[in-house]
């Protein structure tokens, strides 16, 4: 049953969904990175130093490894970033929660006491059908 509060409930419940969705890509973009640390450290445990060859081999290995690393930390300081963002978006969602609950704790209220007078009115047309029913029995005897 539609209230005046039922537009509203609508909007506060698609702006939690919306935030819940935000909470579910920032974590997967977290565990994206973790893969990719994963896979930039298994890179890094392949990079060997030459055994021989010019001193440019060794410096192009230490390179490409220092590379590796400063990949890696990179990209830990973005998932420090999404934990961050992510504890913001889910405090967010905690009050939009918050929000919805209370505009549907006023919906229910409004419901019910629009349920309670239609029980009344029905209550009351009853009791005229029945007054009328009971005059007419009574005239045509």
């Amino acid at each position: 049953m539609k209230s005046r509060f039922s537009p509203i409930l609508k909007i506060k419940k698609l702006e939690a969904e919306k935030l819940q969705n935000e909470i579910v890509k920032l974590q997967n973009q977290k565990k994206s990175l973790h893969h990719e640390i994963d896979s930039l450290k298994d890179e890094l445990k392949d990079i060997l130093p030459p055994k021989e060859g010019s001193f440019l081999k060794l410096n192009q290995t230490f390179l490409k490894s220092s590379l590796q690393l400063e990949a890696i930390e990179l990209k830990k300081q973005n998932i420090l970033f999404l934990e961050e963002q992510i504890k913001l978006t889910e405090q967010k969602y905690k009050e939009a929660m918050l929000e919805y609950e209370k505009i549907n704790h006023l919906h229910e209220i409004e419901t019910k006491k629009m349920i309670d007078e239609i029980k009344k009115q029905e209550a009351k047309s009853l009791d005229e059908i029945g007054s009328l029913l009971f005059s007419r029995k009574k005239e045509s005897k």
